[in-house]
């Protein structure tokens, strides 16, 4: 007879189907950790720096676009002077071999842009001043 039972593992809920054998043999069960699949998203992690991004003279109503995961820009879609709107592309970039858009969350206008085409990214490193 089959019984369902939810388990946790790691946080996360799992539904299992657990039959019981009734008999004199034993057998030992291994139970193997679910696995992660990594999942490629274009939400781009933003913060407000503690500090004033690397620029000389900036004020203080400035956004940095930081890059949310390490990769290589395929194309950067603005320039220094560009407007810009929440949700538009600033750039391209190819991360576990897809192609991802960073986006911006916020309006303003490109103050610096510290990356440029065939450049290598860091997972937080700052690619976008807003002001």
């Amino acid at each position: 007879m089959a019984r369902k039972f939810k388990v946790r593992v790691n946080g996360k809920e799992y539904i299992v189907e657990v039959e019981e054998i009734r008999g004199k043999t034993e057998e030992k069960i291994e139970i193997k950790q679910p696995r992660e699949v990594p999942v490629a998203v274009d939400i781009p992690r933003v913060e407000k720096p503690a500090s004033k991004p690397q620029t000389q003279g900036s004020s203080g109503g400035e956004k940095v676009i930081k890059a949310p995961m390490s990769g290589s820009v395929i194309k950067v879609h603005v320039k220094v002077g560009d407007s810009v709107n929440a949700g538009d592309t600033l750039l391209v970039f190819e991360a576990m071999k897809m192609e991802n858009e960073l986006k911006t969350p916020y309006p303003g206008v490109v103050k610096q842009v510290l990356v440029k085409d065939g450049d290598t990214l860091e997972t937080g490193q700052i690619v976008v001043v807003l002001e």
